[in-house]
């Protein structure tokens, strides 16, 4: 299943020799779907993350940006304003259904939102320093979708990650909190990228941030 697949990755489950094949069984299966889910609580939360780190993230994307069912979109087009128990909790003819265990208002399936922040926008804190005093900022940009944004009030100050798609570049807006740090991994760029102006190297492809705003250039 692809919650079986998805899980087993995620948790590391899947020795190293064996992950490129599970990697390729799982984009089969959504392809079966014709690019949808078919997960539930348990799989949802680790689904579009997961095919993010394992290079998949223009399918998460997908996933995300379908407007019929099953879909989060659905739901929204359908009118919610929250995230509903069941994909099919109001049908397209408006009713409510009379499954049972019906909820208009379940976290579970909202968890993609998660997903906007550490994979989308791409800011994650670093586990061997608490508080998030040092941050990996890796965005995931998808023409789709043109641009996003993301504010996060950490413990230790307030982060900012954003892009923009512009034609035949990316443009990063960042921000980073008096007395932090971050890593950041740009989505596109050769060597170098320009950081408020300046041409600047990239060092095996990232850069480090100190606290400040900033703007970074990378050609797309």
């Amino acid at each position: 299943t692809q919650t079986a697949m998805i899980m087993a990755l995620s948790m590391g489950l899947v020795p190293e020799e064996h992950r490129e094949r599970i990697r390729a069984d799982l984009k089969k299966k959504l392809e079966a779907r014709n690019w949808h889910m078919d997960t539930g609580f348990v799989g949802t939360y680790y689904l579009c993350q997961t095919l993010t780190d394992n290079g998949m993230a223009d399918i998460a994307y997908t996933l995300l940006l379908n407007e019929d069912f099953p879909s989060w979109l659905y739901e929204v087009n359908m009118g919610a304003t929250t995230i509903w128990e069941r994909w099919n909790s109001v049908l397209p003819n408006g009713l409510v259904s009379d499954t049972g265990m019906n909820s208009m208002n379940h976290y579970a399936y909202g968890s993609v939102v998660e997903w906007m922040y550490r994979g989308m926008c791409g800011l994650n804190p670093v586990a061997e320093h608490p508080g998030f005093v040092r941050a990996r900022i890796a965005p995931h940009t998808d023409a789709r979708l043109g641009w996003a944004r993301c504010e996060y009030d950490s413990a230790a100050g307030r982060y900012v990650s954003g892009w923009r798609l512009t034609g035949s570049h990316a443009e990063y807006e960042l921000e980073i909190p008096f007395g932090c740090e971050a890593e950041f991994i740009p989505d596109h760029g050769g060597e170098t990228v320009s950081v408020n102006g300046t041409d600047t190297p990239l060092e095996n492809g990232r850069l480090t941030l100190r606290s400040g705003s900033y703007r970074i250039i990378a050609d797309c």
